[in-house]
Order: C-alpha cells, then sequence, then structure tokens
C-alpha cells in the first residue's frame, strides 16, 4: 500500500489563506467567526490567518456586524481590499488592441483602446500592444501599491506552458512567443490565454454568470471562439484547446475558413457572415439605407452601422441579423444538448446587435435543443460587452493571487517578488 504524503505546514498555511480569501470573495461582508463556519477552520487559525491578510493588504475590516448574536466584542465585518494592488486586464482582437486597469475589486480605472486596421506587420502589432501595456502600467506604478500581473486574451491557440500563441487563423500568425516576448519588455507577471476562454472566466467572476456553476461563453467577433466553465474552472481540453466551437462544421459544403476547413460555424456566425449577409441582399437587389451609409463601398460597414440601421428599421439589416440569430440558434442547441450548461452567455462585438438576434437563438434553441436542457439554461447577453475578455484578463490574475496568495504576500516596493 503506497504510502500517504502529509502536506507540510507552509502548504497548508497557503491553502487555508487561499480558502479564507476566496470565502470572503464569495461571501463578504462576512465576520471572523462567520468564516470560521463556512470554512471549517478553528478560530484562532482564521485569526492568525486574516491577521495575516489585514497587514499585507489583501483584506480589510469595514465596520461591525449587526447581524451577529455572540456575546462579547462585537464581530469586525471583513471584504477583500478593492485597494490591495492593481492588475491590467487585455484583448489583443484580430483588429484591435485593449487595455484596462483596475484596482482588486475589478472597478475600471483607466482604459486604452486602439484599432489595428491601419497595421500591416506583426511587428507593429506587437509593438502598439507593448505601448498600450506600459502606459497602463505606468498608471499604476506611481501608486506605490502591489502590481499582481497582466492577463492577455488572443484569438487562437495558446500553449499554456509557455505562453506561445500556436495558431491564430484570423491573424495569420503560427508559433509566436507571446510570454517570453511580452515578459522581456515588462518585468511582470503575464498571463496569456484564448479570448473567449478568458471571457468566460471574466462573466463567471464578475459578470452575468457570476451564479452558474457551468456556462458556456460565445464570443463573436469577427471570428467565434468559446470558452467553457465547470465549478469555477476552465474547461481546458487534453492540450488547452477546448471551447475551439467556431471551428465545429456546420454545412459540410459551406464556405473556407481560415482554418482551412470548410463550412465552419463561424463562417455562419461572425462579424464578417454579418457583412457578407447585407453585401448579398444589396447586391440581389434589396433596398437599403446602407448602400447610401457605405457609399456603394462595403470595406466601410462595421457592427454599429448596421445596428443603427435595424434600429430605423432596415429590412437588409433586420433580415442579416435574423440569420446570425438563426445560424447562433443552430449550433448553440447542439451544444446545450452536449453541455447541458446552466447558462450560456453571448458576448464580443456582434452582442451590440443582441436586440435584432437574440430572439431568434431563443426561438431556435427552443425547437432543437431537449426540452429539459433549454429550459434549465439561461441565455444571456455579456454584461461587460466588448470589455469581456479584458475582464476576464483581470479574473484570470484575480483568480491566481487568490488560489496561490503567498508570492504575493511578499512584494516589496510594489514589485512582484517570485517565491
Amino acid at each position: 500500500m503506497p504510502k500517504l504524503k502529509s502536506v507540510d505546514h507552509t502548504t497548508m498555511r497557503e491553502m487555508n489563506l487561499a480558502l479564507v480569501l476566496t470565502t470572503l470573495r464569495l461571501h463578504a461582508p462576512i465576520a471572523r467567526s462567520g468564516l470560521s463556519n463556512m470554512t471549517g477552520l478553528n478560530k484562532a487559525t482564521v485569526s492568525s490567518l486574516v491577521r495575516e491578510l489585514l497587514q499585507k493588504g489583501l483584506v480589510r475590516e469595514i465596520g461591525i456586524d449587526t447581524t451577529s448574536s455572540d456575546i462579547g466584542r462585537p464581530a469586525i465585518n471583513l471584504e477583500l481590499n478593492p485597494e490591495a494592488g492593481y492588475i491590467i486586464g487585455a484583448e489583443l482582437g484580430v483588429d484591435f488592441i485593449s487595455v484596462i486597469v483596475t484596482n482588486f475589486a475589478a472597478e475600471i480605472l483607466a482604459r486604452r483602446y486602439e484599432s489595428t486596421l491601419q497595421l500591416k506587420s506583426q511587428e507593429e502589432i506587437l509593438n502598439r500592444l507593448i505601448r498600450l501595456l506600459k502606459e497602463g502600467y505606468q498608471e499604476v506604478a506611481r501608486n506605490q501599491r502591489p502590481f499582481f500581473g497582466i492577463g492577455l486574451g488572443v484569438p487562437g491557440l495558446v500553449d499554456d506552458a509557455d505562453g506561445t500563441l500556436i495558431f491564430a487563423p484570423n491573424l495569420g500568425w503560427t508559433g509566436v512567443p507571446l510570454r517570453t516576448l511580452l515578459e522581456h519588455e515588462l518585468n511582470v507577471p503575464f498571463f496569456i490565454d484564448n479570448e473567449a476562454n478568458m471571457a468566460a472566466l471574466g462573466e463567471n467572476y464578475f459578470g452575468v454568470g457570476q451564479d452558474s456553476d457551468s456556462l458556456i461563453y460565445i464570443n463573436v467577433g469577427v471570428g467565434l471562439g468559446g470558452g467553457i466553465v465547470l465549478n469555477g474552472q476552465l474547461l481546458p481540453g487534453a492540450l488547452g484547446f477546448a471551447g475551439e466551437i467556431g471551428h465545429m462544421t456546420i454545412d459540410p459544403d459551406g464556405l473556407e475558413c481560415n482554418c482551412g476547413n470548410r463550412g465552419c460555424w463561424e463562417t455562419l456566425v461572425s462579424q464578417r457572415a454579418l457583412f457578407r449577409y447585407v453585401k448579398e441582399a444589396i447586391l440581389a437587389g434589396s433596398t437599403s439605407i446602407l448602400s447610401t451609409a457605405t457609399g456603394g463601398n462595403f470595406d466601410r460597414l462595421t457592427v454599429p452601422m448596421i445596428v443603427q440601421a435595424a434600429q430605423q428599421g432596415d429590412i437588409v439589416a433586420l433580415q442579416s441579423f435574423e440569420k446570425i440569430g438563426y445560424w447562433l440558434g443552430i449550433g448553440l442547441a447542439g451544444l446545450i444538448n452536449t453541455l447541458n450548461p446552466e447558462c450560456t452567455v453571448i458576448g464580443g462585438t456582434l452582442s451590440l446587435g443582441h436586440e435584432f438576434f437574440l430572439p431568434v437563438v431563443t426561438e431556435i434553441v427552443s425547437r432543437r435543443a431537449l426540452r429539459w436542457s433549454s429550459q434549465a439554461c439561461e441565455i444571456a447577453i455579456a454584461s461587460h460587452g466588448t470589455d469581456s475578455c479584458a475582464i476576464g484578463g483581470i479574473a484570470t490574475v484575480y483568480r491566481k493571487v487568490l488560489s496561490q496568495p503567498t508570492g504575493w504576500l511578499h512584494q516589496e516596493n510594489g514589485q512582484y517578488q517570485p517565491r
């Protein structure tokens, strides 16, 4: 019979610190006695752990617990300290870069956003990303508070072990050692993942999916991606590539996808698909205010432009969103049957037009998914909208701090000090 390994004191203390922090995230405000009851740790252990967390600034006291019936000294409520430190969340999109700076409560303190449509090379885009990240870091460096790290979402497959962007079909990039490049420029911890995975975590931690143990996030932008959260954890798959739902084959004889396959879901549901539906309708003779708005140059189409046209009752815009809703519902019905989630969250640029496609999605899912599974699944729009991925970058770093707090409890002069 193999010997059971004992857990050393340092490891046990980190596990207990993580338990206290996670309980505070989910249930604050709560007093020490409440923490003891919820975690199963004795009161002396909780007091010792809280004392350390208070000294390091990760937790703060916020007043007397008026609900406590304990005799003796009044119980003091605790919560995670919003000023514990700062985090940067970022998204390297197909045609844009978004960077946000938040405190430890995920409150946005600063942001940067730039289109990359005019940047032609990988080097130009990466240099712009680095500049925007440095500007974000400079926002917080002067405050002399800890900086916990940067969470970056990217549109492709990422090797979790070394942060390499293996394949980004809509960028045309392969084998880019992102973490190595970025950590060379900014000597801070980087956490890099697929954009939809990060957005899924963001909506599960800080958004519309906070009460869901099982969640699917659908990111509909230039392409289509997905992230799956089960019991608060991202489902990674064998190689970390789970969630590439945009490359499910929906139409075997359909259009060629940038991944090399034909008829992928994202060829039917994406920003490019929406633009194609508009263009095809106008070229077929349909009248639309979008003809005038673009001057006949369909390269000038934008999602907000089509949303505005739909709001004005433009038939081409409305029918194009209906097509998006139809095909989105077809694929989503299959996912709901397969994964039986509590919540499906739709985000990305196309979510700006949700009022026009969501009723179609709901109707298609109710007809094509199993009744029990569809009734158990809420279909919602991302509460953070186009910020969901960047907020997910915040959540990625935030989760790391809460689950492995010791490395961040020993920072000096606001700089991260690895153990």
